[in-house]
C-alpha cells in the first residue's frame, strides 16, 4: 500500500479509509488515491515515525531489566 502525506490547510476526512487528516499527516491508503492536498509520501519521512515505538520499548526493557537484575541477587 502506498504512503500517502496530506498538505492541506482544513482536516479532511477520508469516510472510506476511516480517518481524519491534518497537515502533515501521513498515513497509508489504496493506490491510485487522490484528493485535493494528497501527495505520495517521501519514504524517509515515514522512517521517524516508525522508531518512536521502538524507543518506547528500549524504555520499558531498561525498567524490567533492572528489575531482573535486583530480584535475582
Amino acid at each position: 500500500m502506498p504512503r500517502y502525506e496530506y498538505k492541506g490547510e482544513v482536516e479532511r476526512s477520508f469516510p472510506t479509509l476511516g480517518i481524519t487528516v491534518k497537515k502533515g499527516d501521513v498515513f497509508d491508503g489504496p493506490e491510485g488515491l487522490t484528493a485535493l492536498g494528497l501527495s505520495l509520501a517521501d519514504p524517509a519521512k515515514s522512517a521517524p515515525a516508525a522508531q518512536a515505538p521502538k524507543e518506547k520499548a528500549k524504555e520499558e526493557s531498561k525498567s524490567s531489566a533492572s528489575s531482573d537484575t535486583n530480584a535475582g541477587a
